[in-house]
């Protein structure tokens, strides 16, 4: 059975990721927080919050061979008593269980955004695809409009008593909006299930043309967010220079209003835009050239967040959509995984590496690093010819 975008059950979808990612926004403010009170230098700061994704990352592919194998319904109901576990964990150790908590979120958000994302292929029409990557995008950031802000809000002006209620019921809630879950609950008998065919698939992927070049772009991207979301706050509370919860609340605006009101613009017809990612990246490197003048520009240095906000809000769902085309029907599993995987890596070097830019230069020269990248994402995107990434519909 196909449904609408925006029907009550693909709605119910929507409401669940939200609550699964209000737990990552919170925690990826408190936990830097909690380390730098603890003595943590930035490079293990880094480290720390790029585990998340790097975690995330290897366990991809192998998500799409076990949703293959048995079903988006079965799946999603383990990772998200995982997820609860992992809750659980923190509130019961404390910031002595950091590394360990980053490992199971970086677990379940794997096969969570894989299932999500399969499955949104799965329920919708073609021509509605790009809505709804969109709209599942959109349900993803949707927390960052007040996650960062009430975590900052529990961190400094109340008893941590609140955070850990809340977070108890951020455990909670996602299992609550997985009941009657459209997902559905066919598997394919006989599906592979092996590290070999797993393998022999990645190969494949190196004639994809469009994988590949899209996988480069994801994961220049994905880079540049991860080193906004792990250091901005930090810096700005640490230097004193502007305040965090409204620079990435008015980010969150504009992520949250672009994919909605821009979602019916995301390309779905399976054909390579690049002059549509050109200007998602010239947004980004806009954005983040601002935040390396942060403490000469003043109050006009919060327009970072209008141009970082619309690069993060259209990248995602743009190249996913594309990709969901691109690939083989036949290893679309785990070539979806290789692809997302590609953010995850992205989003993890954000944090890795840039906290030892930070700790080896300065928060104003990583931003700066942050936009030359993006310039190379730029020049590289106009390489291959349109031709060449174009999806053969006999893979539909």
């Amino acid at each position: 059975m196909k449904y609408r975008p925006l029907s009550a059950q693909m709605a119910k979808l929507y409401a669940l990721a939200a609550f699964f990612f209000t737990a990552n926004s919170v925690l990826t403010i408190v936990f830097p927080l909690q380390a730098a009170e603890r003595g943590y230098e930035e490079a293990e700061i880094g480290i720390m919050m790029g585990l998340y994704m790097l975690v995330c990352m290897f366990l991809r592919p192998w998500a799409g061979q076990m949703i293959e194998k048995h079903s988006l319904f079965k799946i999603m109901q383990w990772l998200l008593l995982v997820h609860a576990a992992a809750l659980l964990l923190y509130v019961w150790i404390g910031p002595d269980s950091l590394y360990i908590v980053r490992v199971l979120q970086g677990g379940t958000t794997a096969f969570f955004s894989m299932s999500m994302q399969i499955g949104i292929a799965e329920l919708l029409k073609d021509q509605d695809r790009g809505q709804g990557m969109s709209l599942y995008s959109l349900s993803t950031v949707l927390p960052g409009l007040y996650g960062p802000a009430l975590a900052l809000l529990l961190w400094t002006s109340f008893d941590l008593v609140y955070l850990w209620v809340f977070i108890l019921l951020l455990a909670i809630f996602p299992l609550l909006f997985f009941i009657g879950s459209p997902l559905p609950k066919t598997k394919k008998n006989g599906s592979s299930f092996t590290f070999r065919e797993m393998a022999a698939a990645i190969k494949e992927a190196r004639s994809h043309h469009g994988l590949i070049l899209s996988s480069v772009v994801m994961l220049i991207g994905a880079c540049v967010f991860g080193a906004i979301t792990t250091f901005l706050p930090l810096y700005m509370l640490t230097t004193g220079t502007g305040n965090p919860a409204l620079y990435l609340f008015l980010q969150a605006i504009v992520v949250v209003a672009s994919r909605f009101f821009f979602r019916k613009h995301i390309p779905s017809d399976g054909k390579w835009h690049p002059k549509f990612i050109a200007f998602i990246l010239i947004s980004s490197i806009i954005g983040t050239s601002l935040l390396a003048i942060l403490p000469v520009a003043g109050i006009f240095a919060y327009s970072a967040a209008v141009f970082n906000g619309l690069a993060a809000a259209m990248l995602y769902p743009a190249l996913t959509t594309y990709i969901s085309f691109a690939v083989p029907k036949e290893t679309k599993h785990i070539l979806l995984g290789v692809f997302l995987a590609s953010y995850d890596l992205g989003f993890s070097l954000g944090g890795l590496v840039m906290g030892f830019v930070v700790q080896i230069a300065s928060y104003s020269f990583m931003f700066a690093a942050c936009s030359a990248i993006a310039l190379c994402a730029l020049m590289i995107i106009w390489i291959p010819s349109e031709n060449k990434l174009k999806f053969a519909m006999k893979n539909e």
